[in-house]
């Protein structure tokens, strides 16, 4: 099914519902919105994918200097490559728990068990302050993801850890249960499930004594997420329209088909306006199994530490095969017309690895981050920057000072430091 947006909808929105909504001020303020996406004032977005161990430097590193020439790894993007920020040379933590816990977050584990010691993650950052500008808050995806606690990545402001939705078909019924509903109905079910959370937050608050100080955080974070609910619950409901795709097929742990199903539902929850914040965990420590139907049956890990007949083919093989699903959702984006570009410009689309760039290495001396679009936000297109060993909390500081707010004195432990070099002076 072609899906299509946007001014259009919007448009139909103002119409079907008339002039005398307008007068209520929540419905003026909405309509306001409306009418200046239309004129090319845009909302940005943030995508975050995470894959596991490392990258090759003769696979992922730009082949010439000046004009942007991609590597091996980055072949399926070279209609895109204009779109582009390459960046290495940035250093963090290393190993595995260092990969887990830091990359997100800025806040590294402290005994090597790949858990950060705080939040929120990135994603969650911008998340928490763009909550109340979209039916869902934010939408954690996973492609053959783990979800013991070291696979984490993404944080909750108390540091707890939020799961990833592995299933294509849970992932597209939790966007667009929230679409094209009608507001009477819509108005009941927000009763019905405000009064269900009136009882369990009361209830909640009652078991909360006698319970130990590791139970009680537990607890609390839920109650949070209940007063935050209901709170969204109060305000008046806001109708979204769109033109939906159909629902993906259930995988059945099939890496492409999980993953290709995903890229439907976030391009889709993006440009409705669903949601503005998304990410995409492959695997998890150590990456992913499952990469049989690509003919590399034993697993990233084993492949990354050499265990194969040709480990820097089949290395080569994982990541390639990473980019061109990356790529697949970045050309979508590109592909959709959007304020004054695209969706892709409106976006800052983020590709983070576990561990460095080299040789069955456990670094994080020289890490690589792939970024895609972005143009409108500011951020610079076309290049490769080589950091030289500059702290990656920098770059996750930059990200939160960019997107969000701009009085942000810090971001986890010390990211505090602008990074000019990606960004339009």
């Amino acid at each position: 099914m072609k899906a299509t947006i946007s001014n259009t909808t919007r448009r139909h929105f103002l119409k079907a519902f008339g002039g005398s909504l307008l007068a209520i001020p929540f419905f003026s303020g909405l309509a306001s919105r409306m009418l200046q996406a239309e004129e090319g004032v845009e909302a940005p977005r943030f995508v975050m994918i995470f894959t596991g161990n490392n990258q090759f430097p003769s696979h992922w590193m730009p082949t010439a200097s000046g004009p942007l020439e991609l590597g091996p790894v980055h072949q399926p993007f070279n209609a895109l490559k204009e779109k582009l920020l390459l960046l290495n040379g940035l250093k963090g933590v290393s190993g595995h728990s260092g990969g887990m816990s830091e990359t997100t977050t800025n806040q590294p584990s402290k005994n090597g068990d790949g858990v950060a010691v705080g939040g929120p993650s990135i994603d969650q950052y911008f998340a928490n302050l763009w909550k109340a500008q979209t039916p869902l808050r934010s939408l954690e995806l996973g492609v053959n993801a783990g979800n013991s606690p070291n696979d984490q990545i993404i944080y909750s402001s108390s540091g707890l850890p939020i799961p990833a939705i592995g299933s294509p078909v849970g992932a597209f019924n939790k966007v667009f249960n929230l679409t094209n509903e009608d507001p009477r109905v819509a108005a009941g079910k927000r009763k019905r499930e405000a009064s269900v959370l009136d009882i369990i937050a009361k209830d909640l608050t009652s078991a909360q004594r006698g319970l130990g100080p590791r139970t009680r955080v537990l607890l609390d974070e839920h109650l949070t997420h209940l007063r935050e609910r209901e709170k969204e619950l109060k305000r008046p409901y806001m109708p979204l329209m769109c033109n939906l795709p159909e629902s993906p097929e259930e995988a059945q742990d099939r890496i492409t088909r999980i993953w290709r199903g995903h890229n439907k539902t976030i391009f889709a929850a993006l440009r409705c306006g669903t949601t503005r914040v998304v990410s995409v965990r492959v695997g998890g420590w150590g990456g992913a199994d499952g990469y049989d139907e690509i003919g590399l049956p034993s697993g990233h890990h084993n492949v990354a530490h050499r265990g194969t007949a040709d480990p820097d083919g089949d290395l080569l093989g994982i990541n390639l095969f990473h980019a061109q699903n990356i790529a697949d959702l970045a050309t979508q984006m590109e592909a959709f017309p959007c304020g004054n570009g695209s969706l892709l410009d409106n976006t800052i689309l983020v590709w983070f690895n576990e561990l460095g760039l080299g040789v069955e290495t456990h670094q994080r001396t020289n890490l690589p981050v792939f970024i895609a679009g972005g143009s409108a936000l500011g951020f610079v297109n076309g290049k490769h920057v080589d950091f030289k060993g500059v702290s990656h909390q920098h770059l996750i500081y930059t990200l939160a000072r960019q997107l969000g707010e701009k009085e942000l004195k810090s971001f986890g432990e010390e990211g505090d430091q602008i990074l000019t070099r990606m960004l339009r002076s």
